[in-house]
């Protein structure tokens, strides 16, 4: 009866470890050569996009889209903060008119 017991156990063992082997050589591995549907699915970059294809340099978010509508929320922590300077008495002005010649008053009257 012993024997017999053991012999069912020591079976049932050797194939339960042979299942566990199959089962760690079926890994499945990523191929290259994927089928348009799941192709479709892989994220866009520019090497998969047709000619101009621009996807951003690399901007940081400012917050998050929260619940089903997805409604973005600003988060104050991740915002930029410029930090300008007073620029109160600066004697340059922001833009130049088309107008305006290349070279200095001085110099053109020298000539």
């Amino acid at each position: 009866m012993l024997q017999s017991i053991s012999k069912s156990l020591s079976s049932l063992l050797s194939q339960s470890s042979r299942t566990i082997q199959n089962q760690w050589n079926q890994t499945r591995h990523m191929s290259k050569f994927l089928p348009k549907s799941e192709a479709k699915r892989l994220p866009l970059s520019t090497k998969h996009a047709r000619k101009g294809f621009y996807k951003g340099k690399g901007a940081t978010k400012e917050g998050t889209f929260r619940g089903k509508a997805g409604r973005f929320v600003i988060d104050g922590e991740r915002q930029v903060e410029l930090i300008i300077p007073d620029l109160t008495g600066f004697k340059l002005k922001p833009y130049i008119a088309k107008t305006v010649s290349k070279w200095a008053p001085e110099e053109s009257r020298a000539v």
